[in-house]
C-alpha cells in the first residue's frame, strides 16, 4: 500500500477496535542473585529468568506513538520489568512517527541507538525490519523462546536471511464485511469459494441490493480487495514470490499471477457488482453507504471495525469473511504488526532478550497487561479467546499457517502507487487492460529497485 497505508494501518493495528468488534455474539523460573557469575551460555539456557543480577543497568526503548496517561509502553511496561527484574530500569521514549523515523535514523548512523526499537514487518516503511537487519543495525533474537506461540506468519514477517530480527505485535485483518440480514433474506451463506462469492454478488444483484460498495476515490481502498486475492491465488503456489521480485526470478507479468488477481478482481466492476460510482465515493463514504444498509458488503480492515459496525439507518448485524480462492482452499491476507526489536550494539543483549521474552511469553503480568490494553488483536495466550467471534475465521486461519502479509509490505514503496492509477483507469474506462497495469507495475517496480 502506499506510504500512507503503511504508516496508518500498521499503525491502526494497535487500535482497540481489534478487541471490540461488531458481531453480535459476545465478544468476546526465578531470578538468580548469583548472575554477576553466571555464564553466557547459562544466560542463553535460559534467557527468561536470568537477567537479574547485583549490578544495576538502564535500559532504553523508543517507540513511535504518543503517550498517554498510563501509557503500556512508558509506563506499565517499565513498572513490570522492575518487578521482574530489579536490577533493570527501562526509559521508555515516544515519539510521533514522522519524529521517530528521523530520530532513529539520526541515532543508527551515530552508533547511539536505545536497546529496543520499533521496526516494521519486512520492507514496510522507513524501519523496516529486512534492510535494517540487512544493514547490520539489528540483533538475531531467533532463540527466543515464544517466537513458535507467535506463529509462522509473525516469525517469517520479521526474518531476513533465515533469522528472526523482530516480534509482532498482534495482527491486522483485510476482509469482507456483510450484511447478515441480506445474506439470510437472500438465502445466502458465506460462500466456501469464488463461484459461490459470485453467486451471492448475483443474487442479490438481482435482488435490487447493490451488492457491494467501496471507496475508491481513495485509491488505497482497491488494495483491501486485491490483497485478499493475491493471498489466495499467488502465494500459496509460491510463497517466495515477492522475494523473487527483486532477484528477477519472478515478474508482475508472469501468466497466473498478478494478471488472474486483477482479472478476478475487475470482473466485480464489469458485472456491477461494485457500485458505478466508486471512483466517486471516499472511503468514509462507502463506510457511511454500509452501515446504512445500502450495500450488502464491503472489503476493509480490522482497523475500521468501529466505523464500520457504528449505527446507521437501519439495524442489522455484521459479518466478516475472507474472500474465498477459487478452489476453496482459502487463506487470509493478514498483516502482523510493526514491534520491538533489538539494536545489535545493545551492551547487555541478555537482559533485552529476557524482557521480550517476559513480555510476550503469552501469561506474564506484562503479557496480560499489554493484551488487556485492547490495542491489538491478540493471537496466542490470555486474551486469545476474547477476540470478537467476527475474527474466528481468520484466527483459524492464521494459527494454522494459512495467512499472508499485505504485499506492498515486500515491495518497494510506490509499486501500489501504479497499481492503483491503472486499475482506477482500466475500471474508469479509459482503455487501461490487465496487461498494461502488470506492465506498468513491473516497470514501476524496477525503477524503485534501481534508486
Amino acid at each position: 500500500m502506499k506510504k500512507k497505508m503503511i504508516s496508518l494501518l500498521l499503525a491502526c493495528s494497535m487500535l482497540g477496535t481489534l478487541i471490540t468488534g461488531c458481531g453480535s455474539a459476545e465478544p468476546a523460573t526465578s531470578d538468580s542473585g548469583a548472575a554477576t557469575q553466571q555464564t553466557t551460555e547459562t544466560a542463553k539456557a535460559d534467557t527468561s529468568d536470568n537477567a537479574s543480577s547485583d549490578e544495576q543497568i538502564t535500559l532504553t526503548m523508543m517507540f513511535s506513538g504518543v503517550a498517554t496517561e498510563g501509557d503500556f509502553e512508558t509506563e506499565v511496561l517499565p513498572k513490570l520489568v522492575k518487578e521482574k527484574f530489579p536490577n533493570i530500569d527501562l526509559e521508555v521514549t515516544k515519539l510521533p512517527d514522522d519524529q521517530y523515523y528521523t530520530a532513529l535514523k539520526t541515532k543508527l548512523a551515530s552508533g547511539e541507538c536505545p536497546d529496543i526499537i520499533l521496526v516494521q514487518p519486512k520492507y514496510a516503511g522507513s524501519n523496516s525490519v529486512i534492510e535494517l537487519a540487512k544493514a547490520g543495525y539489528l540483533l538475531d533474537i531467533s532463540d527466543l523462546e515464544f517466537l513458535d506461540k507467535a506463529g509462522d506468519a509473525a516469525k517469517e514477517a520479521f526474518s531476513y536471511d533465515g533469522k528472526v530480527y523482530g516480534v509482532a505485535q498482534g495482527v491486522s485483518i483485510l476482509g469482507t464485511y456483510y450484511n447478515k440480514k441480506m445474506f439470510e433474506d437472500n438465502n445466502l451463506t458465506v460462500p466456501k469459494t469464488w463461484d459461490e462469492f459470485l453467486n451471492c454478488c448475483e443474487v442479490l444483484k438481482n435482488a435490487g441490493i447493490q451488492p457491494i460498495v467501496m471507496g475508491d476515490k481513495d485509491a488505497y481502498v482497491m488494495q483491501f480487495g486485491l490483497y485478499q486475492i493475491a493471498a489466495n491465488e499467488i502465494y500459496p503456489q509460491n510463497g517466495n514470490y515477492d522475494d523473487q521480485l527483486r532477484t528477477g526470478e519472478t515478474h508482475f507479468t508472469d501468466e497466473g499471477t498478478w494478471d488472474k488477481v486483477l482479472s478476478m478482481y475487475g470482473e466485480l466492476y464489469e458485472k456491477g457488482y461494485v457500485i458505478d460510482s466508486s471512483l466517486g465515493l471516499g472511503a468514509a463514504q462507502s463506510i457511511q453507504m454500509f452501515v446504512d444498509g445500502e450495500a450488502a458488503m464491503t472489503f476493509d480492515g480490522s482497523f475500521n471495525a468501529s466505523a464500520l459496525c457504528a449505527a446507521g439507518a437501519v439495524d442489522f448485524e455484521r459479518g466478516y469473511f475472507p474472500l474465498p480462492a477459487v478452489n476453496g482452499d482459502t487463506y487470509a491476507s493478514m498483516a502482523p504488526g510493526g514491534g520491538p526489536a533489538v539494536y545489535s550494539g545493545t551492551k547487555h543483549p541478555d537482559e533485552v532478550k529476557a524482557i521480550l521474552n517476559y513480555w510476550f511469553d503469552g501469561e506474564s503480568p506484562v503479557y496480560q497487561a499489554f493484551a488487556s490494553t485492547g490495542n491489538v488483536l491478540i493471537t496466542y495466550g490470555y486474551g486469545a479467546d476474547q477476540n470478537d467471534p467476527m475474527y474466528d475465521e481468520f484466527m483459524n486461519l492464521y494459527n494454522q499457517g494459512k495467512a499472508w502479509y499485505w504485499c506492498n509490505q515486500a515491495w518497494p514503496a510506490g509499486t501500489e502507487n501504479e497499481m492503483e492509477a491503472l486499475f482506477g483507469s482500466m475500471i474508469g474506462g479509459q482503455g487501461t487492460t490487465v496487461p498494461d497495469i502488470t506492465n506498468g507495475m513491473q516497470n514501476k517496480l524496477e525503477e524503485l529497485l534501481d534508486q
